[in-house]
């Protein structure tokens, strides 16, 4: 995410201060804060479209690595492996999940073509 006045990725979420941010909260829209100029704003996680796609509940980060179920400590952790949900690990934030949702297919990022030089 970046900042809409500076443009630089360094935000962060920032904490909820009044009732109209819990109540934006409900809608996915949060409060976020510029780490390089200290701007607060209103933001939702991700993309509508990113929505139904699997992704950390923590961070929102759609980059997920599958697991192996026995890694994931939860509560309904038996059930979900009954089940053959799958389990799913943020890289970032390291959180371990299961998720229904289907993974986003990344897209490979290009490489810049070389030109080489005849000498």
């Amino acid at each position: 995410m970046t900042c809409p006045i500076c443009k630089e990725h360094g935000v962060r979420r920032s904490r909820r201060q009044s009732i109209a941010d819990y109540a934006l909260s409900v809608f996915g829209v949060y409060p976020w804060r510029c780490r390089a100029c200290h701007t607060r704003f209103h933001a939702r996680l991700m993309a509508l479209s990113d929505t139904f796609h699997a992704h950390c509940p923590v961070c929102g980060n759609l980059e997920l690595k599958r697991i192996a179920p026995e890694h994931v400590h939860s509560a309904l952790g038996m059930v979900w492996r009954l089940l053959g949900v799958p389990a799913l690990r943020c890289e970032p934030c390291r959180y371990k999940y299961f998720s229904v949702l289907p993974l986003r297919e990344m897209q490979p990022e290009e490489e810049p073509v070389r030109v080489s030089s005849a000498d």
